[in-house]
């Protein structure tokens, strides 16, 4: 038998705090700690059971937390788990492409994604999943599971999410350059053309009828008609509207549920780079003209952008297109201005102007 041998009190603090110092970088490697509770993690009481106008998703990649903005007031605050290093969220303004209470991956082994909603048609999304307050997805956008519901519950299709290193917030924005809603044309007034299907049985008989007396002079019989059908009107477009300003391209771009419909040179004078940002329509009145609108401007890595109105002002819009759009808005339509042109991200059809920002 071996008897202990006695440690002096000394030694044996000084070994304890050598055996904390080994450790503690290997447990903060390994522990996953939530996030401390704050006040912009609490949900905001003035949550809403519907929305009250334009819905606006800004998600900050440095906080890991999520602004949920309606009709310019903020309604909601929730941490979030972004990607991880080598599959990162893009940053800059995207829109909910498509929504479903339910989504499989088709990329990541039919991982569930409750209450998806689509930002890109490549694969990022919002939806319910594990939230650790840190980057933790393959870029898609976790929320915790209340968070994603009640979102989902409040947002359209073409809701605008902006996804930024650092906080952004709109803010009311006003110029005289920004449009004006105009009086839709009175379309013109056409008779309906008469189908054969409305008239009586016995009209259609007639109709179909050869003559009983032959003519006095032999003439040609004419080759019978044959029946089409009346040529359908193109339908109007419809939902949500967006306007996209390229400086690269130098023309304007307008899309409306999702579908290219309009486009037009436009005159940019120089002065650098025109930055990044997001006008929205809050309220449109189609009597007065008037429009209030709300600004955000993204942060564009390694240049020096202008500010929105010193953009605005070096854009000169055609009136044609001025009156194109401004008969086509309501609230929750968008203008976006940026030095990009229409990127990977925006499709030809069926998707909105989606600008990645560096």
């Amino acid at each position: 038998m071996t008897s202990a041998v006695p440690v002096p009190r000394s030694l044996a603090f000084a070994g304890l705090s050598l055996l904390v110092t080994i450790c503690a970088p290997a447990l903060a490697r390994t522990r996953v700690a939530e996030p401390a509770a704050g006040p912009r993690d609490r949900v905001v009481t003035a949550w809403p059971q519907k929305a009250k106008g334009p819905i606006l998703l800004a998600v900050s990649l440095a906080d890991q937390r999520m602004t949920v903005w309606d009709n310019g007031v903020v309604v909601a605050r929730s941490p979030v788990s972004t990607g991880v290093a080598g599959h990162e969220t893009p940053r800059g303004a995207f829109t909910v492409l498509q929504k479903r209470p339910m989504h499989r991956s088709n990329i990541y082994s039919s991982a569930p994604m409750p209450y998806m909603q689509r930002i890109t048609w490549s694969g990022v999304a919002l939806h319910q999943g594990h939230v650790t307050g840190r980057p933790a997805s393959h870029g898609c956008i976790r929320l915790p599971a209340d968070i994603a519901k009640r979102l989902y519950g409040i947002t359209r299709i073409g809701a605008r999410v902006i996804i930024t290193d650092q906080p952004v917030a709109p803010a009311d924005f006003a110029h005289p350059k920004l449009f004006s809603a105009a009086a839709p044309e009175p379309s013109a007034l056409a008779p309906a053309p008469v189908r054969l299907a409305s008239l009586h049985p016995a009209a259609m008989d007639l109709a179909k009828a050869e003559p009983i007396l032959p003519a006095a002079t032999p003439e040609p019989k004419p080759e019978p008609e044959h029946r089409t059908q009346s040529p359908k009107a193109p339908r109007e477009p419809s939902g949500h509207v967006s306007v996209f300003i390229s400086g690269k391209e130098r023309k304007l771009f307008m899309r409306q549920g999702f579908e290219p419909i309009y486009e037009s040179p436009v005159e940019i004078r120089a002065g650098g780079a025109l930055g990044a940002h997001l006008f929205t329509a809050m309220e449109v009145e189609r009597a007065s003209g008037a429009v209030r609108w709300s600004r955000v401007s993204l942060p564009v890595a390694g240049a020096h952008a202008s500010e929105a109105a010193e953009a605005l002002e070096r854009i000169d819009i055609p009136e044609e297109a001025r009156l194109e759009v401004g008969r086509r808005l309501s609230a929750g339509a968008s203008l976006l201005i940026a030095d990009q042109g229409l990127g990977r991200e925006t499709g030809k059809t069926a998707t909105d102007f989606i600008l990645l920002t560096p």
